[in-house]
Formats: C-alpha cells, structure tokens, sequence
C-alpha cells in the first residue's frame, strides 16, 4: 500500500510514558524494545491503509519477534486476528482509510482549484504601465 491510502503521521498519545499498560510492558525484562516495536506498529498501521492491522510478515520491520507480539497482546495493546494483531481500540484514535480519501481530495481539489487560478491569472494581458505624472516618457 503506501502513502496513497495512508497518513504520514498517527495520533500519539502525549500521556503515553504514564499509561499503565505502556508502564507494566517497559517493566518487563527488555521490555523497552517491545514498546518499540509497538511504537513501530503505529506508523506501519498508518502509513500502511489507516485500518489499524499489522499482518505476521510485518514483525521483522518493526524491529519485532513472536515473543514481543504475545507481551503485546498480553499487554491489551495488540488484539490477535487470522491475519497478524490488530492495534487495540485503533478506530478510536486514528483516522479511518476513508477520511484519509476525503482529507486526500479535498487537498488535490484545493492545489487545483489554486492552479487554475494562478493559470487564469497568468494568462491575462498585462496592463501597460503608467507613467507617473510631471516625468518625461522614456
């Protein structure tokens, strides 16, 4: 997919370092890298079509092993699907893939409605200029 049906960034909770499931995960032995890996899972899911699931095949780019994907789950803050996970209460925070497509039109039909203007405006004659008053033509 890519950044056609995805978002450049997601909805970060400023909170995050005090949320007691995110608390409980970093008190794990090397749990640390397995927050990692769940901050990864937020940008993948986002960039990847905005629904909030990481498929198996997406562990080794997010830095993730099997064992980090049961501490997440473990942790609620990963759902188990046929797929892969499914990032927790997702819908709730994120944009949905078709408020993506809505935001994503009305930029391209802002950039055109602008470049029809400024092409509209470029094409028109301009006026000659005025010579100010008391000076002599050149």
């Amino acid at each position: 997919m890519g950044l056609e049906t995805g978002v450049e960034w997601v909805r970060w909770d400023a909170s995050i370092y005090r949320n007691p499931k995110v608390l409980r995960l970093l008190g794990l032995p090397s749990g640390h890298k397995t927050f990692v890996a769940y901050a990864f899972s937020l940008a993948y899911a986002g960039e990847n079509g905005c629904t909030g699931i990481i498929p198996r095949l997406a562990l080794p780019v997010l830095q993730a092993t099997t064992k980090d994907a049961q501490r997440l789950v473990q942790a609620d803050l990963w759902e188990p699907t046929k797929e892969g996970w499914y990032i927790h209460d997702w819908h709730v925070y994120q944009p949905t893939p078709e408020y993506v497509a809505k935001l994503s039109k009305a930029g391209r039909d802002g950039a055109k409605a602008r470049w029809e203007k400024y092409r509209a405006q470029a094409s028109e004659p301009a006026e000659p200029a005025q010579d100010s008053p008391g000076e002599p033509p050149i």
